[in-house]
């Protein structure tokens, strides 16, 4: 009788043990969803789509093409400011030439200038003297206003020639520039996946319009996924960065283990999404758990249970 006695004791101790064990698993049982962080990919030039050349749940490769804009317009485009550019190069060839014919012919008048200066201050000193007439004085007078005057012209022609060539090279400037942005808007017409990663969503087929800035489909990386879970301030005490979580879920072959990798610093009420109505009003912290999924058995919006 002591046998049974002392057996049905023990059993009941290990039946109060597997309870206290399940309890504890249920109370630190945190519901989540499995996340990840998207690159939502957007067209960066205006146009039709010619290629879009993935589909939903496609692995890609970092730098793979996802997607082709038809590029008939900026193409013809830089044809037509290349060939703008060309007769700016002509144009700036023929007034560089004007300008330094301008700027001989100054350099001449001013030498003729400075001549008639010298010969008529010689004939005044010559006057003085009475080795001179006053009809060549004269002369010579007039013919240093009408140096002047041509030099003031030929320098205004310069100075017309010079403002030419300067505005040539501004408009070769710009035009060197719209180049550019056309360059980049062609270049920018095929989007590359930015990272390894799977498609997730595709916003746009091909064929239609695509506006600068639309969304065209969305990529991420599946290796490791995040869950996050509200958890009481009780249990946030034990709770590390770099801690270990353990998620299950339906679906799953077996537990996962992941890594706590941040805590909020600041509380918040319950999410209504997350437990019951009695315990919203409670006030917890946010927990991000990254886990790593390198066969996929982890997928996004899948709810699963995490305990630390």
């Amino acid at each position: 009788m002591e046998h049974r006695s002392m057996k049905s004791h023990w059993i009941a101790v290990a039946g109060l043990l597997l309870l206290s064990c399940a309890d504890n698993e249920r109370q630190f049982a945190y519901t989540g969803r499995a996340d990840v962080e998207a690159i939502l990919l957007s067209s960066q030039s205006a146009g039709i789509i010619d290629s879009l050349p993935v589909s939903e749940g496609q692995a890609v490769r970092q730098g793979q093409v996802l997607a082709r804009i038809n590029t008939e317009r900026p193409r013809a485009q830089a044809q037509g400011q290349a060939a703008q550019l060309a007769q700016l190069g002509l144009r700036r060839g023929t007034a560089e030439a004007q300008l330094e014919q301008a700027q001989a012919q100054v350099q001449q008048a001013e030498a003729r200038l400075e001549l008639a200066r010298e010969t008529l201050a010689r004939t005044e000193r010559l006057l003085a003297e009475g080795g001179a007439t006053r009809q060549r004085r004269d002369e010579l007078a007039t013919q240093l206003t009408v140096e002047q005057a041509n030099l003031s012209a030929l320098r205004s022609n310069h100075k017309a020639l010079e403002s030419s060539y300067k505005l040539i090279g501004a408009q070769e400037q710009e035009l060197r520039a719209g180049m550019l942005l056309t360059e980049i808007g062609i270049r920018d017409a095929e989007l590359h996946s930015p990272i390894d990663g799977t498609v997730l969503n595709l916003f746009r087929h091909e064929g239609e319009l695509a506006a600068v800035g639309s969304p065209l489909l969305e990529v991420a990386d599946l290796s490791t996924l995040r869950i996050e879970v509200y958890v009481p301030l009780a249990m946030l005490g034990s709770l590390r960065l770099g801690a270990e979580a353990r998620v299950s879920g339906e679906g799953l072959p077996g537990i996962l283990k992941g890594t706590v990798s941040w805590i909020a610093s600041e509380a918040e009420f319950t999410p209504k999404t997350i437990l019951t109505q009695e315990t919203r009003t409670t006030l917890v912290y946010r927990v991000r758990v990254l886990v790593p999924n390198p066969d996929g058995a982890l997928k996004v919006g899948m709810p699963v249970d995490v305990r630390f």
